[in-house]
């Protein structure tokens, strides 16, 4: 697949969808407790999610099919989100369930759902009828996860993703060289992979930590799942680390949330300590993008000269754009 590279391409016609059909990591699973429910951006859609008081997560359109009362507001009653103006109430599957003064209500329409899944620590929900792909599988039960505060940047989610791939940046930003050629595979439509190794060159308080973690031997594996999904697994030999970014599209640019990981241990406490250190890790090494990214206007004729970043923009093409469709 051959990416457009013409010159001067503007922010708005960047290659691939501006808003991806995938997965967004909307809230931190502990946000949302046992009876409430919470407000969130999917991909430019207001959607509600719920957890019943039997613990399971549920996500709907945000407005009442009746008169639009948004559904935020509304009560969690066992397994259903009753709506808070006319008390019609909806289960997780979007059937109105009862509603005041009408003993037959199988007629009455219901709110859109959402695919959801609770993964890494939060939520996860998909913008579209159908999950065209499962949410990315990184570990089994042996991990403990801390899913970080939104934070939003100025400009689009392609360029965000870029950045992770631009090699290049790692010595100008990061201090970091590159011990061997990076190697990438696209194991499907919706799943491109980066590995390569690197060794520290930066003087920093996390640069020098770093380098007495790793020996200076840093092994990544970068996959960027459906475009709005990033994990980053570092072997650092006498440790490894665990990160997931989530590019959210929003009206001032992309909302980034990180989600880092820490492997349980025989001994208390000692996964809080370790998340601690991860958090840290991962959040200066990430601060020197975010700030100078902001208000980029990406260059996609200059990128597509780079092989790694090339690889990037072809999978771009390839993802499907958010749709209108519907499921009742």
């Amino acid at each position: 697949m051959v990416v457009p590279v013409p010159a001067g391409v503007s922010p708005d016609r960047l290659p691939g969808p501006s808003r991806p059909r995938s997965w967004y990591l909307v809230a931190p699973s502990a946000a949302l407790r046992p009876g409430q429910a919470m407000g969130v951006q999917v991909g430019g859609h207001e959607v509600v999610v719920f957890r019943s008081h039997e613990g399971r997560v549920h996500a709907l359109s945000a407005h009442c099919p009746h008169l639009g009362a948004h559904l935020k507001h509304g009560t969690v009653q066992g397994e259903l989100l009753r709506c808070p103006l006319h008390h019609w109430s909806f289960d997780g599957g979007g059937r109105c369930r009862a509603a005041p003064g009408r003993s037959d209500v199988s007629a009455l329409p219901g709110p859109r759902t959402w695919p959801v899944e609770e993964r890494f620590g939060g939520v996860l929900v998909f913008n579209g009828a159908e999950a065209l792909f499962p949410p990315p599988d990184l570990t089994g039960g042996e991990h403990v996860w801390n899913v970080g505060p939104p934070v939003t940047v100025g400009c689009p989610w392609l360029p965000l993703a870029a950045n992770a791939f631009d090699l290049e940046h790692l010595r100008t930003v990061h201090h970091r060289e590159l011990w061997d050629t990076p190697t990438w595979e696209t194991p499907d439509r919706y799943t491109l992979r980066l590995r390569y190794t690197s060794r520290v060159i930066g003087t920093g308080a996390s640069d020098r930590l770093m380098k007495a973690l790793s020996g200076n031997r840093i092994r990544v594996e970068l996959t960027m799942h459906g475009g709005t999904l990033m994990s980053v697994k570092s072997d650092l030999g006498r440790t490894r680390g665990l990160l997931l970014a989530s590019l959210t599209p929003v009206a001032e640019g992309t909302s980034v949330r990180l989600a880092v990981a820490a492997r349980r241990g025989p001994v208390p406490g000692a996964a809080a300590l370790v998340l601690g250190v991860s958090r840290w890790l991962y959040t200066s090494f990430l601060r020197r993008d975010l700030s100078v990214l902001d208000g980029m206007r990406f260059n996609v004729a200059t990128a597509t000269a780079d092989p790694v970043m090339r690889q990037l923009l072809d999978f771009a093409v390839g993802l499907p754009e958010d749709g209108d469709d519907a499921r009742r």
